[in-house]
């Protein structure tokens, strides 16, 4: 796979990623991707695992929101918050998403292992790192 390519379907990845954390549409996201194993207990699957950590996440962000008092959601893609994508010499690469709240970065960002498969399907592994 050529590079730009790579880049082409790793951003729309990404982008159906963060669109389905926006929307709170967690267990689909084991149909678009995988989670880092960190997040999944013994004999879950990718399905609950996600759930998980949606679960996790509404968490934080009330938390937040109870603090500030103000409403916290994670933003629908936006281009400007993803780093450049770099593919590396073995069709991987690993990009951070920078998630917003109205527009305004949060305090914890997306990290994915994006990787190319023998049939030239970019798979990806979420985890998010405060």
């Amino acid at each position: 796979m050529k590079e730009q390519e790579f880049i082409k379907q790793a951003t729309e990845l990404v982008e159906k990623i963060v669109n389905n954390i926006a929307d709170k549409k967690y267990a689909k996201l084991a149909s678009i991707a995988k989670i880092d194993d960190s997040w999944i207990d013994e004999g879950q699957t990718q399905e609950q695992a996600f759930l998980g950590f949606g679960k996790w996440l509404d968490e934080q962000l009330a938390m937040w929101a109870e603090d500030e008092e103000r409403e916290f959601v994670i933003d629908h893609f936006d281009e400007s918050c993803l780093e450049e994508i770099e593919p590396e010499d073995d069709n991987r690469a690993f990009v951070t998403y920078n998630p917003t709240n109205s527009g305004e970065e949060l305090d914890l960002w997306f990290e994915i292992d994006l990787k190319v498969e023998e049939n030239d399907r970019i798979t990806a592994t979420l985890n998010v790192n405060l």
